[in-house]
């Protein structure tokens, strides 16, 4: 069984990957524009905690990572403690709190970064929105930690969560997290209050930001009537999807996960 100290530098290694599907390559080209954050296919590590703690640099925030004990394992704490996330002067730490459970898993909760002392169970933490919407999700260091679902960083401070895997056509999220595209696939992911925009609005490719629920970020040009660089367009499925004229319902991944093959968007092929 491997160290903390073991443990401590393949985290921060998988950290530094952002949480990112390592047999998967994002384009910047094509139907698939979206430089979105991917998902990870990796499996998480045996370990054992100690008492000494492990520190790095985590590269979503430039601010330091340290490990006092594993959030995944929930080792390293007393027995009414839990190991959670915490900041510390702006950096994350996995350290002992009280183990106040008193809330579901994905429950509504209310932030506490500060103490870690969120209600949340063991291993989930209240991680929310900029809007201040909580949510208790389930803590991860990569998708081997994960149960159907994908580790992200939240959008904030860059504190990995399992998203769970989702429908665009279905939804099924908890609020505050919707079923945003990825690179192969949609999860619960938390959005950015601007995340709104609908057919033919601007947005940004990166993450699909601009656009909302149901909605991916393509480039101008295969979007009718888009004036801008880039555009909303709607998510529709290949095998029965309908699009307004001249757009068509093209699949909008080149390597889909499992499930996802019927994914598509409305756009005009170029």
């Amino acid at each position: 069984m491997a160290s903390s100290r073991t443990r401590g530098s393949s985290l921060l290694l998988l950290l530094a990957l952002g949480c990112q599907r390592l047999d998967v390559e994002s384009s910047d080209e094509g139907p698939t524009p979206g430089d979105t954050t991917g998902s990870t296919s990796g499996e998480s590590e045996g370990s054992s905690a100690s008492d000494e703690s492990d520190e790095g640099t985590d590269p979503e925030t430039g601010g330091s990572v340290t490990f006092d004990c594993d959030p995944i394992a929930q080792t390293g704490c007393n027995p009414d403690e839990k190991c959670t996330v915490v900041l510390q002067a702006g950096d994350v730490n996995y350290t002992c709190v009280a183990d106040d459970i008193s809330l579901e898993p994905l429950g509504d909760c209310e932030s506490a970064l500060e103490t870690g002392t969120d209600g949340c169970p063991a291993g989930y933490a209240c991680l929310d929105d900029e809007n201040d919407q909580g949510l208790c999700v389930p803590l991860c260091l990569d998708s081997g930690d994960c149960d159907n679902a994908v580790c992200l960083p939240e959008l904030e401070h860059g504190i990995p969560y399992c998203a769970a895997e989702c429908s665009p056509f279905e939804g099924g999220c908890a609020a505050p997290l919707q079923c945003r595209r990825l690179n192969d696939q949609f999860a619960c992911s938390f959005a950015r209050p601007d995340d709104v925009g609908g057919q033919g609005e601007p947005c940004t490719t990166q993450e699909d930001a601009g656009c909302g629920e149901g909605f991916v970020c393509l480039p101008g040009g295969l979007v009718p009537s888009c004036s801008s660089d880039n555009c909303c367009s709607t998510v529709c499925d290949v095998l029965n999807g309908e699009c307004e004229s001249p757009s068509t319902c093209v699949p909008l991944f080149d390597s889909p996960a499992p499930g996802s093959e019927s994914i598509g968007a409305c756009f005009v092929p170029s």
